[in-house]
């Protein structure tokens, strides 16, 4: 029986299927680390949001009752800016940490996409082996049948020889 002949199409397109799963895999581990990442910057935000109200309040209640000058009252509320500009920084730590989340989630799907789309390349080249196998099960019928009747039938020759 002949081997087919798309025999290594089939094995590279095997191969191709094999490394979209492996690209999947690789994706949703990565999905996993900046889902972390995503929670560990909202645990950062969240205690600093706690954090900050009793820090202001302490530095409050710290120079309540006493006469400060101008200067140390400028650096007061610059400190204070600060307290609330890292607020915002720590937003803005989340809110890029949520698009790298929404990144690596599309990337699973167009990894998996590209696993469902080999497979299919996959079974399309299955489904023709199998259809030239069958095609070659009959030819190979055929020819056996055609040798049992060669072989069955008595050759006439001519007895006026």
């Amino acid at each position: 029986m002949a081997n087919y002949p798309l025999a290594p199409m089939l094995r590279v397109r095997y191969l191709h299927e094999e490394q979209a799963k492996r690209d999947v895999q690789t994706a949703e581990r990565h999905l996993q680390k900046t889902q972390d990442q995503l929670q560990q910057a909202k645990d950062a935000l969240k205690e600093y949001q706690i954090w900050r109200p009793s820090e202001e309040e302490r530095r409050y209640a710290q120079i309540l009752g006493q006469q400060i000058s101008q200067e140390k009252l400028a650096k007061f509320r610059e400190e204070l800016g600060q307290l609330a500009q890292e607020e915002l920084r720590l937003q803005g730590v989340v809110h890029e940490a949520e698009k790298t989340v929404n990144q690596a989630q599309e990337q699973v799907e167009k990894a998996r996409k590209e696993v469902i789309l080999a497979r299919r390349a996959c079974l399309k080249l299955e489904e023709h082996r199998d259809i030239w196998q069958a095609a070659q099960n009959r030819e190979q019928e055929r020819l056996s049948d055609l040798e049992m009747e060669e072989a069955r039938s008595p050759t006439f020759e001519s007895d006026e020889s």
